[in-house]
């Protein structure tokens, strides 16, 4: 509604101007309209009094929110609608697009849930690859899978710059199974080790006569330690036995025996 004026005359009581009843109606009009633009239609929302406002509609180029402070965002923001719009919360641009919403510069970020539009997490990328970077400096990549309770985790980590190595692992073929470690005790079945890829450690002795017990590494067992004397393979168990670092023959070597032990 256009702004309404009192027409007061030409002159003082010259019969022309305005009857009180219709000036008071205009009057009326110019401040319903000043109350529905400014407020609620029958209040105003002054800046200096805590007000409510509702249905109201925020155009970005043209305003400014600062100093909002972290608490002031503890609640919900329903049906909000931001897009092609360029917004910057704190020193980071975050542009809302009508098709696609990208956030830069974001360090922390946190949320019950993150799914796309069939409830699952996605993570899309040119490459099919997404990458948990170092810090630039001394600390690799890393991924902790936690326990039911997240009172503690197993991490996944990169193997150290100064290795300088870009593989691929794949994961196990098969039914459920579990990765090996280098330093667990683990029963391996179904596998094939080619001869040349065993690695064992080799001990060489002299019989005498009289010597039965020779050192080995502790935790050796008859079932990971070959024995050849002058080349001839001995049985485990029955021609020498293993206890700690001990391995002891059931007949000592005679004098000049060539004694070859394979730790495996």
């Amino acid at each position: 509604m256009a702004k309404q004026t009192i027409n007061i005359g030409s002159s003082a009581d010259d019969g022309t101007g305005t009857t009180i009843r219709a000036g008071g109606d205009l009057i009326n009009d110019n401040f319903n309209e000043i109350y529905t633009e400014l407020g609620d239609g029958s209040a105003l929302a002054i800046t200096s009094k805590t007000q409510t406002l509702t249905n109201k509609t925020i155009n970005g180029p043209d305003n400014t929110i600062t100093n909002i402070a972290n608490a002031s965002l503890a609640g919900s923001i329903a049906n909000a609608k931001l897009a092609n719009s360029n917004v910057t919360i704190g020193s980071t641009a975050v542009n809302l697009g009508a098709t696609a919403t990208t956030f830069s510069g974001i360090t922390s970020l946190q949320t019950e849930t993150l799914t796309n539009a069939s409830g699952n997490l996605l993570v899309a990328s040119a490459t099919n690859i997404t990458e948990f970077r170092g810090d630039g400096s001394s600390v690799e990549g890393q991924i902790q899978l936690n326990c039911h309770a997240n009172s503690h985790g197993q991490i996944l980590k990169a193997q150290p710059h100064s290795e300088s190595v870009t593989n691929t692992m794949l994961l196990p073929k098969g039914s459920n199974s579990t990765l090996v470690s280098e330093i667990a005790t683990q029963t391996l079945t179904n596998k094939t080790i080619g001869v040349g890829q065993v690695t064992c450690n080799t001990r060489n002795a002299t019989g005498d006569g009289s010597t039965v017990a020779f050192t080995v590494t502790n935790g050796m067992t008859v079932n990971n330690v070959l024995v050849f004397v002058n080349g001839v393979f001995q049985r485990p168990t029955t021609d020498y036995s293993v206890s700690g670092t001990t391995l002891t023959f059931g007949s000592a070597p005679i004098a000049a025996d060539v004694i070859t032990i394979k730790e495996l």
